[in-house]
């Protein structure tokens, strides 16, 4: 199943789709697997798409200025590989990605295997923590309201 922590990157699935990342595909493979987690006909997310979609969000966030203190080697180096943050059509910063990110980030607190198996631990602050950071990161960066929940 992999090894569990609280961080995006904290799994073998999402270090595994992460060292997967071809850097020369530039954002659209991180947006895939984004839309993968929020577009699925089955919402309910299994442990590795949760995973993945963490993983994803925690790269958008990063691309839009707002990074995890401690990304692993493998996400430094896909974004050292990335220019600027995505563009939308009328050049402004595209916000999309940023949107989508928090919407996977959604269904992985209250539909996936993942926040299943986090309610059954006796602590769940750091899981729920970790998830506040990334929502705030995201929508300090853009992509929604900063209080969760609203």
């Amino acid at each position: 199943m992999g090894i569990w922590s609280v961080d995006g990157f904290g799994s073998d699935e999402a270090l595994d789709w992460l060292q997967g990342l071809d850097p020369h595909a530039g954002a659209e493979p991180v947006v895939r697997a984004l839309r993968v987690a929020v577009e699925s006909p089955d919402p309910h997310l299994d442990t590795r798409r949760a995973q993945v979609a963490l993983a994803a969000a925690e790269l958008v966030a990063a691309l839009h200025g707002r990074p995890h203190p401690e990304l692993p080697e493998p996400a430094l180096r896909w974004l050292e590989s990335q220019t600027d943050p995505p563009l939308g059509a009328d050049g402004s910063k595209d916000i999309d990605a940023l949107v989508l990110a928090t919407r996977a980030l959604d269904y992985v607190v209250t539909s996936s295997e993942l926040a299943e198996i986090w309610s059954q631990q006796t602590d769940q602050r750091p899981w729920q923590a970790a998830l506040d950071d990334l929502r705030m990161r995201l929508a300090e960066a853009g992509g929604g309201p900063t209080q969760p929940g609203h």
